[in-house]
């Protein structure tokens, strides 16, 4: 057996290098954009909220949807669910 071949050629401090992701990939479908999604989310407070809006982009910082006619960015770390809703 060549235990080499499976291995990734190591980086400057001797630890095997991760490979390359070509671009951030979002935890949500692409195919939910322009869909009302029901969210959970934790506010600035740290109590818990549920709300609806319609998705209308996807950050690396988190999901932009329209809730209330206003653009509203909710970061990754603070939603607790996703769900969307059915037409």
């Amino acid at each position: 057996m060549e235990i080499l071949e499976a291995m990734t050629r190591p980086d400057v401090n001797g630890t095997p290098a991760l490979p390359k992701r070509s671009a951030p990939k979002g935890l949500l479908p692409s195919t939910w954009i322009e869909r009302t999604l029901k969210v959970a989310y934790t506010d600035c407070y740290g109590s818990g909220q549920e709300t609806s809006g319609t998705l209308l982009d996807l950050y690396p910082a988190g999901p932009v949807l329209n809730i209330g006619g206003a653009k509203t960015l909710l970061s990754w770390d603070r939603l607790a669910a996703v769900e969307l809703v059915e037409d």
